[in-house]
């Protein structure tokens, strides 16, 4: 005897067993938790979008009425008049104007320095009144614009001689140093006689809806842009360089998905009421996966405690199951004093029959004919009709206590049996072995609950059971006790036991039909992986579909593109697992099942951009078992996620230069010189490059990183009782008052309230 190689096989089987409990509901907590985070994620961007587009087209509408006022002023009208250039009894009138500009301009910048200018240009004597004075149009291009660029001079000037009625337009300027200016232009008034006089444009810098965003936003980690009809980015263009959004396709409400810098963006859209642009929300996908990766974790710890019991009950059922049965072969070894043998299950059949041999007696014999006899009887029954059998007085006595009550049939069969070897003896003996322990245990499993006979058809071992109890749920019952004993057997013998059953039918002539009903649901054991089919499962499945929506193609499809092989392969099993053991489709619907998953995988092949020419599904066929399907599947799903893995390697470098610029600004930040772009020249980097990887690394933006370290430093001298002029200076900043407007925005009080409520 083998001494405990097979004892260990069969706990390690057990314990793999045991092993896909905790992993099938990791799977599903998992995807519980990250739907769960996309749904609430989706309810605060939609409410944040609104708030943002309410409070940005407040602040387009407040500049809108302005312009407005200015196109209904006195002054402007009756200059618009003036034919020619202007004289001198114009000049109060001029001198009004701008004053009027001066101080609206004032008016506009308390919240900030965002209004650049507001002009008016009279086409007729080629002057333009802004609030930084009267001067020709020449002038005013080359002071305050563009300098020595005539082309803008040009366009300007030629934009300006148009008709436009809420109208905007996007120019570089001087105020912006390089950035576009955005000038807001009202509709030029009418002359007497109908010609072209005067134009009112307010120059805006795109920075006060980055403001605007940042002050309303209370979510870290998102972008915004604003598009307008021609597609442009209308705040902070530099920043979102290589971004590329289509106005068109850009629906309001609407989830829509892109790709920005090798990162995957989820994008809310809503329109502007004030000029046609609309409002972008991009987050980042990963949000979500990190919020839904938490949840995974706890789950993870659960596996690792479920392993830890599962091994302990598979050594539990280890010492049940197995050592009985090698004491009774010590038993007999011990007798006999007989060295180790290969085969216990048949010597400890040769020591069971042989010592009933020894022990017989003609009471046993007698028995034993008596057995035969009923076994030929309940053989005939099930083989043909009871009509064709007769009438026979031995029948009737011998089966009398099946005559009254149901009789169902129950047919156990070895699934996937071994072929013959070329020993033909042992072959012989192997199965003869097997029917004998399905017969010993089986019988002995059901006889405790039924009434019951077993004969031995062929490779078959048959059970009629007599069933009286009507009140009784005994295809449930039947089916449990055959599971418990299909796993003891498994467990013990090392070989897996089908069984067939029939419907339950009225006397002995219901022992055909409950045979016939059997044997018609053999048919499902080559198609399917079955441990217990019955004939009515066989009779209903024949009208079930497979369960596959497009809903759960598509998961498949975006885990594949998002690279995550492991949770395609979950959806995978899952859906394999829904049709062949819980819907239990028909063969032909479970073969069209795998036609169209195969498609699945090929159209996720295509999405990722590998040929779907070698994918290994060539073979995947209804003559496999579930698991080599799952198995075949899986290696696909692999072979597709395999080559993108290698990209994520590439964020571990970001981190360590995120590290060097956080040291760098806190050991300069003092420095009033220091922003974004010398932080960019200190590391050899563009300034949009660096805040990109800054922001990617971190979350959050290298300017928010900048005044935030400032404003920390300024809290601790405030504390120390130093003035505010000097924290302002000694934290950075080059004057109290952009010192006082940016503490005020990080900390909501001014530095002398925070100091006097101290």
């Amino acid at each position: 005897m083998r001494k405990n190689g097979k004892a260990y096989r069969k706990l390690y089987l057990s314990y793999v067993c045991i092993f896909y409990i905790p992993i099938i509901m990791g799977v599903l907590f998992y995807s519980y938790a990250y739907r769960d985070a996309k749904k609430h994620a989706d309810i605060s961007n939609e409410s944040l979008i609104r708030t943002v587009k309410n409070t940005c087209d407040r602040e387009l509408e407040y500049y809108e009425n302005e312009l407005i006022q200015l196109a209904l002023d006195e002054n402007i009208q009756q200059l618009s008049a003036v034919c020619g250039n202007f004289g001198a009894e114009n000049s109060y009138q001029l001198y009004q104007l701008q004053n009027e500009l001066s101080d609206l301009s004032l008016s506009m910048n308390k919240n900030g320095n965002f209004s650049r200018d507001i002009m008016v240009y009279f086409e007729n004597s080629d002057k333009v009144v802004s609030s930084h004075g009267n001067m020709d149009f020449n002038m005013y291009c080359e002071l305050y614009c563009f300098g020595e660029d005539n082309a803008s001079e040009e366009m300007l000037k030629t934009y300006l001689s148009e008709y436009h009625f809420r109208d905007f337009i996007m120019m570089d300027t001087k105020w912006t140093k390089g950035r576009p200016t955005l000038l807001l232009t009202m509709t030029n008034l009418k002359g007497e006689l109908g010609e072209s006089s005067a134009m009112i444009g307010l120059w805006l810098d795109p920075a006060v809806f980055s403001n605007l965003i940042e002050m309303d936003s209370w979510e870290q980690g998102l972008d915004w842009v604003i598009v307008d009809r021609e597609g442009r980015i209308i705040n902070c263009p530099e920043k979102y360089a290589g971004l590329e959004i289509n106005y068109d396709v850009l629906g309001q409400g609407e989830e829509q998905k892109t790709v920005w810098n090798k990162e995957e963006y989820i994008m809310r859209t809503v329109l502007s009421t004030v000029f046609d642009w609309k409002y972008v929300l991009l987050m980042p996908e990963r949000m979500l996966s990190k919020s839904a990766g938490r949840m995974r974790n706890i789950f993870l710890a659960g596996i690792f405690a479920c392993l830890l019991l599962g091994f302990l009950a598979a050594s539990r059922m280890m010492k049940i199951n197995y050592k009985p049965l090698k004491a009774l072969l010590d038993v007999f070894r011990k007798e006999e004093e007989a060295p180790d043998v290969d085969n216990e299950y048949l010597y400890l059949k040769e020591k069971t029959v042989s010592l009933l041999e020894e022990r017989s007696d003609f009471e046993q014999v007698a028995s034993r004919s008596r057995e035969i006899v009923k076994h030929y009887y309940f053989g005939d029954l099930m083989l043909n009709t009871f009509a064709e059998g007769g009438k026979s007085p031995d029948r009737e006595i011998i089966c009398r206590d099946f005559l009254e009550g149901k009789n169902l049939v129950l047919l156990f069969m070895v699934k996937e049996a071994e072929k013959q070897e070329e020993d033909q003896e042992e072959y012989i003996q192997k199965k003869s072995m097997r029917r004998f322990i399905i017969d010993n245990v089986l019988g002995e499993g059901l006889s405790r609950e039924f009434r019951l006979e077993k004969v031995e058809l062929g490779d078959m071992v048959a059970v009629v059971m007599n069933i009286r109890d009507k009140t009784m749920a005994y295809e449930r019952r039947i089916a449990d006790i055959v599971y418990s004993m299909q796993n003891f057997i498994y467990e013990n013998y090392n070989f897996h036991v089908v069984a067939l059953a029939g419907e339950a039918h009225k006397g002995l002539e219901g022992i055909h039909k409950s045979y016939m009903e059997a044997k018609e649901a053999e048919e499902f054991v080559a198609a399917l992986d079955p441990d217990f089919i019955s004939y009515r499962e066989v009779h209903d499945r024949a009208h079930k579909k497979y369960a596959y929506s497009a809903e759960q193609e598509e998961r498949i499809i975006a885990a594949v593109k998002n690279h995550n092989s492991q949770l395609a392969i979950s959806y995978i099993n899952k859906i394999l697992d829904v049709n062949f053991l819980e819907i239990k489709a028909s063969p032909e619907m479970l073969k069209r099942l795998l036609y169209v998953m195969m498609g699945t995988v090929i159209k996720a092949a295509q999405v990722v951009g590998e040929t779907s020419d070698d994918l290994g599904m060539n073979d995947i066929s209804m003559k496999l078992s579930l698991e080599s399907i799952k198995e075949k599947f899986a290696a696909s799903v692999e072979n597709l996620c395999r080559i993108s893995e290698m990209q994520s390697l590439e964020c571990g470098q970001n981190q360590q230069l995120c590290q060097k610029i956080r040291e760098y600004i806190q050991a300069n930040f003092n420095n009033p010189d220091l922003n974004i772009s010398q932080t960019g020249l200190h590391f050899h980097m563009t300034p949009a490059y660096l805040s990109s990887i800054y922001k990617k690394g971190t979350g959050e933006s290298l300017l928010k990183f900048i005044n935030q370290t400032r404003i920390d430093e300024a809290e601790r001298l405030l504390s120390e009782g130093v003035s505010v002029v000097e924290v302002a200076e000694r934290a950075g900043f080059r004057d109290s008052s952009t010192f006082i407007r940016i503490f005020k925005k990080y900390t909501g009080v001014t530095p002398g309230q925070l100091k006097n409520g101290r």
